[in-house]
């Protein structure tokens, strides 16, 4: 895998800023796992750093790691909702899906978005 991506790093042509974007998404999907990466990205760019790396994020990172679950609200709250393919596609809007927090403000987040989930079902 590491050569199909040097190959391609190599023979790149385009903006220097969405290789960038692709190895950075690559090295985020290491350490937060390929379920973040597609919680962060719309179904199109995740498809376009891949096709940019040579890779399926699939293939190289985990699902989710220890950072997935204490870092990500994003993904902390998918878990606590038990929706993450809901959340992904976007039927299930959560405002701060993006953020990489401490496992305290990542408690708080969800925390917060269940009790306003929660408001909103009893209206």
């Amino acid at each position: 895998q590491e050569q199909i991506i040097l190959k391609n790093i190599k023979e790149f042509r385009g903006v220097g800023t969405t290789l960038e974007s692709a190895l950075g998404a690559l090295i985020m999907g290491q350490y937060f796992g390929w379920r973040v990466l597609k919680i962060l990205h719309n179904p199109l760019t995740y498809r376009r750093y891949e096709k940019i790396l040579g890779i399926k994020f699939q293939d190289v990172c985990p699902e989710a790691t220890h950072y997935s679950n204490t870092r990500s609200v994003g993904y902390a709250i998918t878990q606590k909702l038990g929706s993450f393919w809901a959340v992904v596609m976007g039927k299930r809007k959560v405002a701060d899906k993006g953020l990489i927090e401490d496992q305290t403000e990542v408690e708080k987040h969800v925390a917060k978005h269940i009790a306003g989930n929660d408001g909103e079902e009893k209206k």
